[in-house]
């Protein structure tokens, strides 16, 4: 039992999970992309976020992030190479495809259920769906 005490639970309530990316407003623009079938998801366990491209068409990457109150913080992405060890990223043009503008991006939170869930940065608003 004393190697159980060790174990760490993730408390993120609705946050946590598989998220599809179902689509994208562009705020400066006023465009909306659907994106149901690009396969792209979030994924939120721990402190831990995963974004990854089920398609594999893009980098699958790995980062920390941080949710209080109505704000979510991203920071601190990798490029996941699970044979090789992961790669600190110092490029955005990783993170773009995924809806993630900067290398530590802010994001409000608009909704967050069990089942949707709606991130706006300065120019994005993203729209999630659970699995």
């Amino acid at each position: 039992m004393t190697a159980c005490s060790n174990v760490e639970f993730s408390n993120n309530g609705d946050l946590d999970g598989f998220w599809l990316l179902s689509s994208v407003d562009s705020i400066q623009i006023g465009k909306n992309y659907d994106c149901r079938t690009l396969g792209l998801t979030w994924a939120f366990q721990g402190k831990i976020l995963e974004v990854r491209d089920v398609n594999r068409v893009h980098q699958d990457i790995i980062m920390s992030f941080n949710h209080t109150d109505n704000q979510l913080k991203t920071f601190s992405p990798y490029l996941v190479y699970r044979e090789e060890g992961d790669w600190p990223i110092d490029d955005t043009d990783y993170l773009k495809p995924y809806g993630i503008n900067r290398l530590e991006e802010s994001f409000r939170v608009l909704e967050l259920t069990s089942s949707e869930m709606t991130l706006e940065s300065d120019i994005l608003r993203l729209h999630f769906r659970k699995y």
